[in-house]
């Protein structure tokens, strides 16, 4: 009876560690097929940018900074950024209350999160500064975009609208919209926000804008499954973008005012970071960051969850032809 009683327990430990094995495959399964689709829709876009080289080709040339090239850049960005997530949105079949979410956050979170996002773009200008100076070691930089001014006021308005305005509504519907909402089925909260936010920068295709772009994701990612509306990110977003556009017009009229334009934006960064300091710990997000208790755990560890993704080839795609961009956006010293 005894060697019956061993030998069946023997067996039923067996088939309790298959089970946990099979179940821990399956869910690597569903986190590589979230990074696949994310992975997907980011190659989309790009396969969609080069198939538009020869079209371009065909196109009249518009002068730099004029209304017909300021026009030609919206709809370029357009076509090559909301075109591939909507047809995704619409595949998976997503509703739009799945992307903006029904929450309705107060002023205060709106205030809170305008807050964050100018203050942390302060502090990441100078980890920016930071990160030239670890280039420069290695005897690089990075080049930098040049800014023109549009000539006239209708080219301006248009300037602003994609910009500030455009940006805003389809990259927030992107990254923490469709892939926050597809990645958090199986990544748990924080490794989806982690997620999307790396996917963020590397859309970028700069290494100088990580600290600006990464922490922008983690606090949009944060403030959309908190309060489960997009709204607020948006805002945050169109803020930081708002005050791109007002710096660098400033310096492109000339050092003086550039140079007083940028210090009382850095002024405003400052008082209103605080003030989403300040209201973040007031509405308890700190707590229950510290504590734990907010959203939901993934099944898997971190480090499972990063095999999962390295292991998805639209992903390591992604990566690797962000790695090559960035690398050439590198000059020698």
């Amino acid at each position: 009876m005894t060697e019956y009683a061993s030998c069946g327990m023997m067996i039923e430990m067996q088939e309790t560690e298959a089970a946990i094995i099979s179940w821990k495959k399956e869910e690597i399964r569903q986190v590589r097929r979230s990074a696949d689709l994310i992975g997907i829709v980011e190659i989309a876009s790009i396969v969609v940018n080069l198939l538009l080289y020869p079209i371009l080709g065909l196109l009249p040339v518009f002068a730099e900074g004029s209304l017909g090239a300021e026009v030609y850049d919206l709809v370029l960005y357009l076509i090559v950024f909301a075109l591939p997530m909507a047809v995704a949105v619409r595949w998976t079949g997503m509703e739009p209350g799945d992307l903006m979410g029904r929450g309705r956050p107060s002023a205060t979170v709106y205030l809170m999160t305008i807050g964050l996002t100018l203050g942390w773009s302060y502090a990441a200008s100078w980890m920016a500064g930071g990160m030239e100076v670890l280039l420069n070691g290695f005897g690089l930089t990075e080049a930098q975009d040049v800014f023109v001014m549009p000539t006239g006021g209708a080219a301006m308005a248009v300037r602003f609208f994609s910009v500030a305005i455009i940006p805003p509504i389809v990259e927030e519907l992107c990254y923490r919209g469709f892939y926050l909402s597809t990645a958090v089925r199986s990544m748990g909260t924080w490794g989806a926000i982690v997620l999307t936010s790396f996917a963020f920068w590397l859309a970028h295709y700069s290494v100088e804008i990580l600290p600006l772009a990464f922490g922008f994701g983690l606090i949009g990612g944060y403030i959309r499954r908190r309060y489960g509306s997009l709204l607020p990110s948006m805002c945050g977003h169109f803020a930081v973008n708002s005050i791109y556009l007002l710096v660098n017009a400033g310096w492109e009229i000339g050092t003086r005012a550039g140079t007083g334009i940028s210090l009382a934006v850095a002024l405003v960064e400052i008082l209103f970071g605080a003030i989403g300091v300040t209201l973040f710990v007031r509405e308890g997000c700190l707590k229950e960051i510290w504590d734990g208790t907010f959203g939901h755990r993934a099944a898997l560890r971190p480090r499972e969850q990063a095999r999962a993704v390295l292991t998805s080839l639209p992903a390591l795609l992604v990566l690797l032809t962000a790695v090559y961009f960035m690398s050439k956006n590198l000059e020698a010293l």
